[in-house]
């Protein structure tokens, strides 16, 4: 299914190396993220509100969160793909560290806001409807977030996107929220125990900690991180291999966004 979307929609989609096939990569990614997390979203807040579920609630509005971070991330893409010009010699690739930090902090945003539902929930707790079908449907949606996790999983490692890798890292985060509601539920048909709270308190906190991570992983380039070891190694040794040339030292790389390096060596 991947590679039938990205053989329709990107065109000459090879050549990563090119920078409007970069961009077409980005734009299919967010507009398959948009369109299946509105669906997810509008299932889920309607299947909540029937059965009074704060964790399904919870997890649809989520879904919606994760829909503004697609349209999130389509912008940063068109931004990042702007050519460099007097202001900004070295591109506007960093558009993209941007637009996955500002998904992140959207991600914690979210999560911060369901756990004080939740904990209000376990304060004051409310009888949860259990319904087969709206088990099933939760089910199929674990299918959906899976496949576009693993959608923008492949399509991030293809082009080297922060912003899909981080999406990708969002969905899976879904995944495992999405089942919780689903053991909740379970145990409440089985058991007479109403955990909703408790569940959708630990669906919040799931929240919280995939955007922490996906924060911390987006503000590495945009501080400066140490260049990878077998980067150096390699750069070393290409230099190195020259004709005239003793030795290096101080290696110092730039990173102006996914795929824009720039190296300074003595």
């Amino acid at each position: 299914m991947t590679n039938l979307l990205v053989k329709l929609f990107v065109r000459d989609y090879k050549n990563i190396e090119n920078e409007k096939v970069r961009t077409a990569y980005g734009v299919l990614s967010s507009i398959v993220g948009i369109f299946c997390n509105v669906l997810l979203f509008a299932i889920k807040a309607v299947i909540g509100t029937i059965m009074g579920s704060i964790a399904v609630v919870a997890d649809a509005f989520n879904n919606l969160s994760d829909a503004f971070s697609s349209i999130i991330s389509f912008v940063g893409v068109k931004l990042a793909s702007r050519p460099a010009d007097k202001e900004h010699p070295f591109g506007h690739g960093r558009y993209e560290y941007i637009a996955a930090f500002i998904v992140a902090c959207l991600v914690i945003e979210v999560g911060f806001t369901f756990v004080k539902s939740a904990v209000d929930k376990i304060i004051h707790p409310e009888a949860v409807t259990f319904s087969v079908i709206s088990v099933i449907i939760l089910a199929l949606s674990i299918l959906i977030k899976l496949w576009l996790a693993l959608f923008n999983r492949t399509l991030g490692n293809r082009i080297n996107s922060t912003v899909m890798k981080a999406t990708s890292a969002d969905a899976l985060g879904d995944v495992l929220t999405t089942a919780a509601t689903i053991v909740s539920l379970l145990i409440y048909r089985i058991l007479g125990w109403n955990v909703d709270g408790i569940v959708g308190l630990l669906v919040a906190i799931v929240v919280v900690l995939a955007g922490v991570n996906i924060a911390r992983d987006t503000i590495r380039p945009l501080l400066g991180e140490r260049p990878d070891p077998q980067v150096y190694k390699m750069l070393e040794s290409k230099v190195e291999a020259y004709d005239g040339i003793v030795g290096t030292h101080d290696l110092i790389i730039h990173n102006y966004g996914p795929g824009r390096s720039m190296a300074y060596i003595h």
